[in-house]
């Protein structure tokens, strides 16, 4: 078997070459490849350059002083005519490490090409006596390769002398440091016309009404203004957007509600008061009150305005139908309906009336409401109603006429006539005026009705106050002690200080900083002294809390005006210690009241008196 060997090729002899170009990294790239070497061994001198200019309707020329400083008007620079180009004169050679000199770092472009920096690594080496134009030199070559023209928006010349007074003191460089390179024209964006409803918060739902508030934006007009081309530090130009017609609609508005201003780049329609935003006789105009027979899908949900002042009267009547149709919301500062709420209804408002009655899946939070019938979820501060049927209640006081297998918490309970299966938790008083039912639960329990306050976190957040107060203390009398020492001294030289400026003499700046220090300190001990007391503060209101919880249950009655029924269940409820006490009426009770004593915590019977329920 024969043996073939592959004639291995050889590489050719690499002689440097003079070439004139606008693109020196193509130059390379093709130097590389010729001689099938990394790009990364190759490096150039810059032998020369020249700047060629194109003015507007004219052809490139080379450009001495005077047509440079034409080009550099900014109605030129601008002009998508102008071009500017640069022809360098360049040695390609084969790199090598210079024993001197080295400029190690990286270069920085923005993202138009308008601005470049040079990041010098505090690593570099440089040596030579002749920083200035080494660096300039090295600098410039780096810009070629990036195609960022030379001596055009350059920046460099005032960065190169600050490193080189850094040198001459340092000789070295301690960190890294930036050199501006250069920094075009910077084009400005157009701005096209534009038309924003604002008060049109939600558009992609449907909405019964536009709630706003007084000092709000309604619509806002965005004029039209022209941009301005650029130009990078490459030479390029910049072109912005050219902004099309634009028209300014005549919007008619109600001047003693809505205000119009003209500023230089807008108009803004503003509102006068609270309420909400609509039209009438063609004109946009704000109301607070507002009649409609039914809110359902096709006249949208109601939002934002509990906090615009606005009056919503719901008519629908029907008692087959309902006001305010199923999984509809209405946000409102006052409502009153006059027929029933529907399934998955959510209500916000700040003062309620419903006239029917609301379903088990409905969900409200009002300051202050009556309601007819209630069966779903309820939140308020004072509540009224006239029949309470299975639903539930949170609340600070609420009234209750009839009231059938609900559940309530609030801070205060009132039931007219209590019939069975009812549920009342209270954390200081429950009223019942006729006891007809069995089978309650009739409790005082603040722990329930108050289920936000976490006792355990109070207690663990007394404990790290106080570990605060000590620590602060501890500082505020070491400093204290500092500065009484001191005082006196410091006395004497702020007299110096006062005379010496009367007299126009200077003062030491050795006691001018002993007095700027006494001054920190006493500065200091203030901060310190107010940190001090407002964690006492908040340790106060702390103890006040836990005080309230657990000892404001022996003030705590269930009071009952008529005789009490078998199978009703009176709890008082304690969170510290936690302890339940229980007491199940048997009908022989009488017409009485129950509290708990403290002592034994056992729950005992109280007289009742005659006007409780007036």
């Amino acid at each position: 078997m024969g043996l073939f060997f592959k004639k291995e090729k050889k590489k050719k002899e690499f002689k440097p070459k003079k070439v004139l170009t606008e693109n020196v990294s193509k130059e390379l790239v093709e130097m590389a490849k010729e001689y099938e070497i990394p790009i990364s061994s190759l490096d150039f001198n810059l032998i020369s350059y020249k700047n060629y200019v194109k003015f507007p309707g004219e052809d490139f020329v080379e450009a001495d002083k005077q047509s440079l400083e034409k080009f550099m008007i900014e109605d030129i620079l601008v002009n998508e005519e102008a071009e500017i180009k640069q022809v360098y004169e360049i040695e390609i050679k084969k790199y090598k490490p210079e024993p001197d000199f080295e400029l190690i770092g990286q270069m920085k472009v923005n993202e138009l090409y308008t601005y470049a920096e040079f990041i010098v690594s505090k690593n570099s080496l440089i040596k030579t006596n002749d920083v200035f134009e080494r660096v300039k030199y090295e600098l410039n070559k780096k810009k070629i390769r990036n195609s960022l023209l030379i001596n055009f928006f350059d920046l460099m010349d005032e960065d190169i002398k600050k490193l080189q007074s850094i040198f001459l003191i340092d000789k070295k460089l301690n960190k890294d440091f930036t050199i501006k390179l250069c920094k075009g024209l910077e084009p400005i964006k157009s701005k096209k016309g534009e038309i924003i409803y604002h008060f049109k918060k939600n558009n992609d739902e449907k909405e019964l009404i536009f709630p706003v508030k007084i000092g709000d934006i309604l619509i806002e007009i965005i004029l039209p203004k022209p941009g301005r081309n650029g130009r990078d530090c490459r030479g390029k130009i910049i072109i912005e957007e050219k902004i099309g017609k634009f028209h300014i609609p005549d919007i008619m508005f109600d001047k003693s509600t809505i205000v119009k201003k003209v500023e230089d780049d807008r108009v803004i329609f503003i509102a006068k008061k609270d309420g909400y935003i609509t039209k009438e006789d063609g004109k946009l105009i704000i109301k607070d009150q507002m009649e409609v027979k039914q809110i359902n899908l096709k006249t949208g949900n109601v939002k934002g305005a509990d906090e615009s002042d606005v009056k919503l009267d719901v008519k629908e009547n029907d008692v087959l139908k309902e006001a305010i149709m199923d999984n509809m919301v209405v946000e409102t500062t006052e409502l009153n309906v006059k027929g029933n709420v529907g399934n998955k209804v959510k209500i916000k408002t700040k003062k309620l009336i419903i006239e029917g009655q609301t379903h088990k899946n409905s969900t409200i939070i009002t300051q202050e409401g009556e309601i007819n019938i209630h069966k779903g979820d309820i939140k308020a501060k004072k509540l009224k109603i006239k029949r309470l049927e299975g639903g539930r209640v949170k609340a600070d006081e609420v009234e209750i006429d009839t009231s059938m297998g609900g559940v309530v918490y609030a801070k205060k309970i009132k039931i007219n006539k209590m019939m069975a299966h009812n549920k009342f938790f209270a954390s200081e008083k429950i009223i019942i005026c006729d006891e007809r039912g069995e089978e309650n639960l009739i409790a005082i329990s603040p722990k329930m009705v108050l289920k936000e306050i976490d006792t355990e976190k109070l207690k663990k957040r007394l404990t790290e106050i106080q570990q605060f107060i000590n620590i602060k203390s501890r500082e505020f009398n070491k400093l204290k002690e500092i500065y009484l020492s001191i005082k006196n001294v410091m006395n004497e030289y702020k007299k110096e200080y006062i005379e010496n400026k009367k007299t126009g003499k200077k003062t030491s700046p050795l006691i001018l900083k002993k007095l700027k220090e006494f001054k920190d300190l006493s500065d200091k001990i203030d901060f310190i002294k107010r940190e001090i007391n407002i964690l006492k503060n908040e340790k106060e209101n702390i103890l006040d809390t836990i005080e309230y919880l657990q000892s404001g249950i022996f003030n705590a009655k269930i009071l009952s005006a008529t005789p009490w029924k078998a199978f009703n269940r009176i709890v008082f409820e304690l969170i510290e210690p936690p302890i339940k006490v229980v007491y199940d009426t048997n009908g022989s009770e009488g017409k009485c009241g129950f509290k708990l004593k403290d002592e034994k915590f056992k729950i005992v019977k109280i007289k009742v008196d005659n006007d409780i329920c007036d």
